[in-house]
């Protein structure tokens, strides 16, 4: 996140309006500059995910475009024919900061818009965060992320592979 954007945010944030009010929760207002990370919504018919893996752990930094987790997510498609097919996802952060808190476990199932980290902008702040109060949803959060097909398989069906599988799977 840019400077600009940042002090648009804080701007709004005191005036407590719009989607800022959802992005800020009232119960964390008053803790630094953070943005609640929800388990996103990759397709209407998606009910549900799995968090298969974390690329970053808690306490580490994060970077813009550096991978954040890998999911399993059934209903991906609308196609009766698919039901029960579960494809491989990759989301990407394009936000920049720390993982100040994980609440979704590897291996743990939400739905979409489940809070399943949170993420502030100095490591310093990290411990701030340890005892902040979960929302149940946080699907209308600022957060910005992006999903690829994790499995070269699946990728030829719905979509392009992202470079960073290309040199995983030998292409």
């Amino acid at each position: 996140m840019q400077r600009w954007q940042r002090v648009l945010l804080q701007r709004l944030a005191r005036r407590d309006c719009g989607r800022v009010a959802a992005f800020r929760n009232l119960s964390t207002a008053s803790l630094p500059w953070h943005i609640w990370v929800p388990m996103p919504h990759l397709s209407p018919s998606m009910d549900r995910a799995r968090i298969m893996r974390w690329h970053v752990g808690q306490g580490e930094r994060i970077e813009m475009t550096q991978l954040l987790a890998e999911l399993e997510v059934e209903g991906l498609l609308a196609d009766p024919e698919e039901k029960g097919r579960k494809v491989s996802m990759e989301i990407e952060s394009h936000e920049e900061g720390y993982v100040a808190r994980v609440f979704l476990q590897e291996g743990e199932t939400a739905p979409p818009g489940v809070p399943i980290a949170l993420m502030c902008e100095r490591e310093e702040d990290i411990p701030e965060f340890a005892s902040v109060d979960v929302p149940q949803d946080v699907s209308d959060s600022m957060f910005v992320w992006q999903a690829y097909v994790a499995e070269e398989k699946d990728s030829q069906e719905h979509g392009r592979i992202p470079e960073h599988n290309r040199n995983k799977s030998g292409d």
